[in-house]
């Protein structure tokens, strides 16, 4: 390991670049007497001229140091290791405008402490995994401790240096994902490696080392006992990362274990993945190459709308109501997502996009108001309009929401009125079927009161 510090001009680089609030932590950290440096993806991504969306700051200070310094703005955070959180709130001018009034959301930076290269035999699980990761070291230990050589390259924007101890300015140039150490030992400290190294060579474009690569199909068994929160966080990076689906092949490649990602195995970890999920995948590649904002929700909803179609259509032959064999097809397929780590109130979101759907294909009178005033319903839409390329929705009915959205009040009122005779026959089954229940009703009180 040799440690070399090189002028940040060299390869272009000037704290103009940098975000002025990870500039504001950096100074703050270096005039109460700590080292800080903006480390790993942010550093990283300059180099490749790309615009970090993030910035990992490390320092000497410890997290408690850091959270005095911060006082109300810092949070710590973490168990298997503890990181900071600092913030700051800005306006989203873009979003501001969009809404008409002043829209603040806050900035988010993470600060480590620099972590130690030896690691206590308590700290390490039966398999030799990293459980417990708070000892705190020098740079030059924490650098080694840095999963790849690309991320572990330290920026002094105050300084206007960058200090790299494993050639990772080489290996950028030269487009090399390369794992520092020993591959074999380093995936045994932290399977989620594998997942890391491919996701990253697939977003960055880069070719992973022989030695590093090899070493993946001798442990990909252990991402088994890993946390199933840990993996699902795995899995959202993997779904905005922008190259999801050659991400995805790569995986499929490798053979990952089965239950890794249960929800990868039933849509795409087959010989032909499913059409549906894989338009949702590459709408949401598109719209991430070209820095628009993409939903979680919609994402999941739409990945796993399939099943949930499937299952609906099916149970629609047992039961004559839409609404309730929609709710049973989705009953029937929440296995599949609580084993994918989504939480239960992720859940409820996606759970809401899906029931939507029932409101745009059998549209009423009675319950239309409150559609689009849904807080789920931008989801829902782009989700429908997913379904009616797959004609799983009827054209006429289609139509009619595309001209009823863009309406005004006058013309809505016409489109209601049309609304009466393009119902689908399902829509008018159920309301033909409650009239019937009242008549007869009606018939057997009046028949009642004539005996009586």
């Amino acid at each position: 390991m040799t440690k070399q510090i090189i002028p940040a001009s060299t390869y272009g680089l000037n704290n103009t670049l940098i975000n002025h609030d990870a500039l504001q932590v950096i100074k703050k950290l270096q005039q109460h007497g700590y080292s800080a440096y903006i480390v790993g993806g942010g550093v990283r991504d300059l180099l490749l001229g790309k615009t970090p969306k993030d910035y990992d700051l490390v320092t000497s200070a410890e997290p408690e140091k850091i959270r005095q310094l911060f006082g109300r703005n810092s949070m710590i955070i973490g168990r298997r290791f503890k990181i900071v959180h600092v913030y700051y709130e800005r306006i989203n001018k873009e979003r501001s405008e969009r809404v008409g009034k002043v829209w603040r959301e806050r900035h988010i930076l993470e600060v480590s402490t620099f972590r130690s290269n030896t690691t206590p035999v308590h700290a390490l699980s039966e398999h030799g995994r990293i459980l417990v990761d708070n000892n705190y070291g020098t740079i030059d230990q924490d650098a080694y401790r840095r999963d790849f050589t690309v991320n572990a390259l330290y920026y002094d924007p105050i300084a206007e240096v960058i200090i790299d101890y494993h050639g990772g300015l080489n290996d950028i140039e030269n487009k090399l994902l390369r794992i520092i150490g020993n591959p074999y030992e380093r995936y045994i400290e932290d399977p989620v490696r594998v997942l890391r190294a491919i996701r990253l060579s697939e977003k960055l474009g880069l070719t992973i080392d022989e030695n590093t690569y090899i070493n993946f199909r001798n442990v990909k068994h252990l991402l088994l006992n890993e946390p199933k929160g840990r993996l699902f966080e795995e899995m959202l990076k993997i779904l905005t990362s922008g190259n999801t689906l050659s991400i995805l092949r790569e995986l499929y490649e490798l053979k990952l274990p089965r239950k890794i990602f249960p929800l990868f195995d039933k849509l795409f970890f087959v010989p032909e993945p499913d059409a549906f999920a894989v338009k949702v995948l590459e709408r949401t590649d598109a719209r991430l190459l070209n820095d628009e904002d993409v939903s979680l929700i919609f994402i999941l909803a739409g990945m796993m709308w399939p099943p949930i179609f499937k299952s609906w259509q099916d149970e629609l032959t047992v039961n004559s109501h839409p609404r309730q064999a929609l709710m049973d097809a989705i009953s029937k397929n929440k296995d599949v997502v609580f084993n994918s780590g989504i939480s239960q109130n992720l859940y409820s979101a996606i759970r809401e996009v899906w029931m939507l759907q029932i409101e745009f294909d059998l549209p009423s009178i009675a319950r239309l108001e409150h559609v689009p005033s849904n807080g789920r319903f931008r989801q829902a839409w782009h989700l429908f309009h997913l379904r009616n390329e797959f004609n799983e929705v009827e054209p006429v009915i289609f139509n009619w929401w595309n001209r009823f959205m863009l309406a005004n009040e006058e013309s809505r009122t016409e489109l209601l009125i049309e609304l009466v005779d393009i119902a689908p026959p399902e829509y008018k089954k159920v309301r033909k079927n409650k009239k019937n229940r009242k008549r007869k009703s009606h018939r057997r009180n009046t028949h009642h009161q004539e005996n009586n």
